[in-house]
């Protein structure tokens, strides 16, 4: 291993023991070979330690630093502030990186000296049925989707090493168990993203995720980071906006005409002030709010020709993402007054 390595991967444990030796063999078995894997263990009370042992013993390239326990970002700030590569490869203890995956983001980043933060598409495992998951690629759309969530898999990211330590972009405590959507939120004025579409992750499904045992202060975290960048389109949104941005994110909608009509509006008012702070790319914010615009109509269909109305107040989202065909079923589906959540074809009026 060189003494500056081109990659330094950033791996942040504590208790880890069921899944750290698959993940950090993953990282073992890379076909590019000039890296090195910081680990910094967290306080680990379990196996972790003779486990990390036992490796480094093996490979040279491994360097493990152990730590009382400060919490995920005090661990990803000190795994950056040592390493010594052009390049920070993420790695998350329970999570399985592809043997390309640093050859495919290498490669990309060295032609694309523009991009800073590079990600790629990840396969789910671990739960009952596995998923592809195909994050948008380019920069633009990656940006304009920051305002709802992160469409960048944390784990499965490589960024230029340069690009925290000039703008001092290191992870903040303030934003707990989101720190990767914060981060991007921060470096979007400094850089451009992209992600590698081919899967390069596997990332596991389990009960003890981060994600899953913090879900209310991840919410919590996300609401505050989404408010920011609503602040950057000078948006001071009411209560109601607020919590309708925040269902929006989800993906949680009403399938009522009230809800179609206060999107509606409130998808007006992104693009009309995004027009006069000129944030984000109108064609990319176009395509972002008219996927969730063609998803919150889609749910109402049983609403009938009110909802037809409502899609086509807004024609330039309507057709932003729906084929002619996709747009014709649409319609079909409004005029026999369809319920998207069942089989049944309803015919008869409604209720409102």
């Amino acid at each position: 291993m060189s003494t500056s390595p081109r990659i330094s991967c950033v791996l942040a444990v504590c208790n880890g023991e069921t899944y750290l030796q698959d993940s950090i063999r993953s990282i073992q078995a890379q076909t590019v070979h000039d890296w090195e894997l910081i680990v910094v263990d967290d306080g680990s009370t379990d196996r972790t330690p003779h486990i990390l042992d036992q490796l480094r013993q093996t490979d040279a390239r491994m360097r493990v630093y152990r730590q009382s326990k400060q919490g995920l970002v005090a661990s990803l700030n000190q795994g950056i502030m040592v390493a010594r590569g052009e390049y920070i490869a993420r790695m998350d203890a329970d999570d399985v990186s592809m043997p390309d995956r640093f050859a495919m983001q290498l490669e990309y980043l060295d032609r694309h000296l523009d991009i800073g933060v590079c990600g790629s598409w990840i396969e789910t495992f671990g739960a009952e049925t596995s998923e592809v998951v195909e994050y948008p690629i380019d920069d633009g759309t990656i940006r304009c989707q920051l305002l709802f969530s992160s469409s960048l898999a944390h784990p499965a990211t490589m960024f230029r090493r340069s690009l925290i330590l000039t703008h001092h972009l290191f992870y903040d405590e303030r934003a707990v168990h989101a720190e990767d959507y914060d981060l991007w939120v921060r470096a979007s004025p400094h850089t451009r993203f992209a992600n590698v579409p081919t899967i390069l992750l596997r990332y596991r499904i389990h009960p003890q995720q981060i994600g899953r045992r913090y879900e209310l202060e991840t919410e919590e975290s996300a609401r505050a980071i989404r408010s920011s960048q609503l602040a950057r389109l000078g948006i001071n949104p009411s209560p109601e906006e607020a919590l309708l941005h925040h269902h929006l994110s989800q993906w949680r909608f009403e399938s009522s005409t009230t809800f179609l009509s206060a999107t509606r509006a409130w998808f007006d008012k992104l693009i009309y002030a995004n027009r006069l702070c000129k944030v984000y790319s109108e064609k990319e914010l176009v395509m972002v709010l008219g996927r969730r615009w063609s998803e919150v109509c889609a749910s109402a269909t049983h609403k009938g020709v009110r909802t037809l109305l409502e899609f086509w107040r807004i024609p330039h989202l309507a057709s932003a993402t729906w084929s002619p065909i996709q747009q014709l079923k649409f319609f079909v589906k409004c005029l026999i007054r369809k319920d998207p959540h069942t089989k049944v074809m309803r015919m008869g009026r409604a209720a409102s």
